[in-house]
């Protein structure tokens, strides 16, 4: 319980720096509060590959939030390391499936992804690429999930779904202030869905460990 406390506090003080300063606040409690939760991850063992996983992915994540909140703008790297721990989180949500797939669920979410990329593709330039393979990836993590979830009928999989899809907000309201124009309430919605969405994918894996 305290630990969830920490976290949610930690997440409160960047998201306010982000808006009131001071910068050293701004800078330090973003990446420490995806510190805390793999700490919390770590603490609880990881002893089944889901777990491991998990905790790479959110190694990944911490890297891809040092490079989005640099002084300069090394947004690509950030989509790159995200990217990875996408890729990561993936791989660990089809480990956990335990029967044949449903295929009306990719046709909902790649149709949502396509939506996006059209709303963004006229502002997207040289990038259209690289936003392109994310939102396909990004996309792909939450079919994962959701198979998760359909095929285990489990709150394990539950956890991991309701995160990849919040994940999925959170990008997108993230590409649309970059790229469509920035709006002030931007930074609140994308960190409290990022830090949602990361917590409900370590409840998944702290689930594991209990079971």
């Amino acid at each position: 319980m305290w630990v969830w406390l920490a976290i949610s506090f930690s997440a409160l003080l960047h998201i306010n720096a982000a808006y009131k300063g001071p910068k050293w606040q701004f800078y330090l409690f973003k990446p420490l509060t995806t510190g805390l939760l793999m700490v919390t991850l770590w603490q609880h063992g990881l002893s089944h590959f889901y777990q491991q996983a998990i905790f790479v992915g959110l190694l990944c994540s911490m890297v891809g939030d040092i490079f989005l909140m640099l002084p300069r703008d090394r947004f690509v790297q950030g989509l790159g390391s995200f990217l990875v721990a996408h890729i990561i989180y993936s791989v660990a949500f089809w480990s956990q499936l335990t029967s044949s797939m449903v295929w009306w669920l990719p046709a909902m979410l790649f149709g949502g992804g396509v939506i996006v990329f059209l709303l963004l593709l006229p502002t997207l330039g040289r990038l259209v690429i690289p936003v392109a393979l994310y939102i396909g990836m990004i996309t792909q993590m939450a079919w994962a999930a959701g198979e998760f979830w359909l095929t285990t009928q489990s709150l394990m999989g539950a956890f991991a779904f309701g995160g990849a899809l919040i994940f999925m907000v959170s990008d997108s309201v993230l590409a649309i202030d970059r790229f469509r124009g920035p709006y002030h309430s931007a930074t609140a919605i994308v960190m409290t869905t990022y830090y949602l969405a990361q917590s409900l994918i370590v409840l998944s894996a702290l689930m594991m460990a209990s079971a």
